[in-house]
């Protein structure tokens, strides 16, 4: 099957989950074997600068000068941290004009949406000025709003959060958003050699089910059965589930494994997961793909395994 070629677009600001973001979009460009650039958002300027007075101009403007030199050290400190091959050639941009000025979410989306197929890189939150721009996390609403990839690199310490890529995890809900996140996932396991763990996360039967059937009696035959069907439902899903994820995976080159989670929610159920794991590693999710489990829990199973899995997550729209 054909590839995807992408660019590869890392949002830096100078913060070290930034130069995480960076360290992990290069070794994906290396993978993908995809051209690479850095974007830097210059903050808002105070509301005095929008006319620059006679006697300063823009270029001689220190508040400009200031901007523009952090800028050119959030770069740097970014581009340290690609390996060498990929650091040599990254481009990059900062965009220092009025109109980008003061959304930095716009403008990474802006840039996604204008560039061919384009990734976004980002930590998982901004840090400094773009921090307090947004009510919330930056990477949030881009992942919100994007109709690309967007890679949100976590800077936690654990052993599925280091380089090397060597597993692939892929919830799975037979949605058509989760199709697109197998294509994805296929794509990136052929390119490591990866193993592909494909993960159907279901609740568990609720406890006064499982519990009321051993107590005997009409009644509880009646409720144990409905714990078995529940049951049962949740395999015929899990195995519809696999089996479209594998024909949207395609081949790859390592193992295919498939899990049945079950935990008190489904997105608890696949962080779990994810935690346990102890080789590096990238979990794909459908942003959208995810939208089927929320009967079964109040809120968003996608956002939350974005916002608390221990590894890189690329979201697929």
């Amino acid at each position: 099957m054909a590839e995807r070629e992408f660019t590869l677009i890392v949002a830096v600001d100078g913060s070290d989950q930034a130069c995480k973001a960076a360290e992990r979009a290069g070794e994906l460009a290396e993978l993908l074997q995809a051209p690479l650039h850095l974007l830097y958002v210059m903050p808002p300027r105070p509301a005095e600068l929008g006319d620059v007075p006679a006697n300063r101009t823009q270029d001689t403007d220190a508040d400009l000068a200031a901007q523009r030199k952090a800028a050119s050290e959030a770069l740097a400190a970014a581009r340290r941290s690609l390996p060498p091959g990929v650091r040599d050639e990254a481009s990059p941009d900062v965009l220092e004009d009025i109109a980008h000025h003061g959304d930095p979410v716009r403008v990474i989306v802006e840039q996604g949406d204008n560039t061919p197929n384009a990734m976004v890189v980002m930590g998982a939150r901004g840090q400094g000025g773009l921090k307090k721009l947004l009510l919330g996390s930056i990477s949030d609403a881009v992942v919100h709003r994007a109709h690309f990839p967007v890679v949100i690199v976590h800077s936690e310490e654990h052993p599925a959060n280091h380089p090397g890529l060597r597993q692939v995890l892929l919830p799975v809900d037979g949605s058509e958003s989760s199709d697109a996140a197998a294509r994805m996932a296929g794509q990136v396991a052929r390119a490591a050699g990866a193993t592909v763990h494909i993960l159907f996360a279901s609740p568990k039967p609720p406890a006064e089910l499982t519990a009321a059937g051993k107590t005997g009696g009409g009644a509880a035959r009646e409720t144990a059965s409905m714990a078995q069907s529940e049951t049962a439902l949740a395999q015929r899903k899990a195995h519809n589930a696999f089996q479209r994820a594998r024909e949207h995976l395609g081949r790859v080159e390592g193992d295919v494994i498939e899990h049945q989670l079950h935990g008190r929610d489904p997105a608890s159920a696949i962080l779990d997961y994810a935690q346990a794991q102890t080789e590096p590693g990238v979990l794909v999710i459908g942003r959208r793909s995810m939208g089927r489990l929320r009967e079964f829990l109040t809120g968003s199973v996608s956002h939350s395994v974005i916002n608390q899995v221990c590894c890189p997550v690329i979201v697929v729209s």
